[in-house]
């Protein structure tokens, strides 16, 4: 029955919930124009690393919000994403990581700039023009000759594109490759603790089909009713001239009623196998109905017996 105090305790949450998320829209808003100015932030500031790092926690609250108010949400996980998200995301990454960083190290940039810096007038020969050009070359801007006339000429100058050393574009590759195994190993153990976690619960009875777990809770039932009956018997006196008769057949079942103990033991070590990888669903099955074999044998053994006790 909902009361009153529990309406408002959920209106209130809501109302919680809208104003983070219109706070982290809010947040990503604000770093997504902040990044798209390329004349405030240059890609080598660290500014640009922390605000894509904002953005994608910003962004993952935004998702696990939304998943939560559609009833997708799963507490156990990571950002309470469904099962498998993270590892989708981080698989995803290290894909997006080759690709980026792969066409950043294979392009080469050739060109001038398109936009010129500026012009400036010579006044000289030939050859003093030249040496004019190659100077400005030295300084990394080409001097592009716009017009030539009898007072000298006019000169359009752009920024020539950077070279860069080799042991700075060694030391890039060295960069690059280190982040690159630092994700793939981070994916690596995620990946791994995960599949841990997954086999660690030693029963493996999460994957045995349902008709196995069906016929186990039967055996289990049958294998118990079994045992109390075998332990009225004891208690019970045999009709007169059967007395040898009952022992011999008591004797028998709680030989088969031991069988069957044995039986189950080896079954919940099969079912145990399975958490590990070590056994298969289908060797599950195949000990259960050897289990079920050695009760219906046990079961006649105990109706034998009954038939032999005097009616009280």
């Amino acid at each position: 029955m909902t009361t009153p105090a529990t309406t408002a305790a959920e209106k209130n949450q809501r109302a919680t919930g809208i104003t983070v998320a219109i706070g982290l829209i809010t947040v990503v808003f604000f770093f997504s124009l902040l990044l798209s100015r390329k004349d405030s932030v240059q890609l080598s500031n660290p500014i640009w690393f922390i605000g894509m790092l904002v953005i994608l926690a910003a962004s993952l609250a935004l998702i696990a919000m939304v998943f939560r108010w559609l009833g997708l949400a799963a507490p156990a996980e990571a950002f309470g994403l469904p099962a498998g998200s993270v590892r989708t995301l981080l698989a995803t990454g290290v894909m997006v990581l080759f690709a980026v960083f792969g066409l950043q190290t294979l392009a080469v940039n050739t060109g001038l700039a398109e936009q010129p810096m500026g012009s400036a007038a010579f006044s000289g020969n030939a050859a003093e023009l030249q040496a004019e050009v190659e100077r400005y070359r030295k300084l990394g801007l080409a001097a592009v000759i716009e017009s030539v006339d009898e007072k000298g000429a006019k000169l359009r100058l752009h920024r020539l594109p950077a070279t860069k050393s080799a042991e700075v574009i060694d030391m890039e590759k060295q960069i690059i490759t280190a982040l690159i195994t630092l994700v793939t190993s981070v994916v690596s153990f995620y990946f791994g603790s995960r599949t841990a976690e997954a086999t660690r619960d030693g029963s493996g009875a999460s994957k045995l089909p349902d008709a196995t777990v069906e016929e186990i809770k039967r055996i289990d039932t049958q294998l118990d009713e079994l045992r109390k009956r075998v332990a009225a018997l004891r208690a019970e006196q045999a009709t007169p001239g059967n007395e040898a008769a009952l022992a011999s057949s008591l004797s028998q079942a709680d030989t088969e009623l031991t069988a069957a103990e044995e039986a189950r033991a080896k079954l919940a070590a099969v079912i145990k196998d399975l958490g590990t990888g070590s056994n298969t669903a289908e060797a599950a099955s195949t000990a259960a109905a050897r289990l079920t074999a050695a009760l219906a044998t046990l079961s006649q053994q105990v109706a034998q017996a009954e038939a032999l006790v005097a009616k009280g």
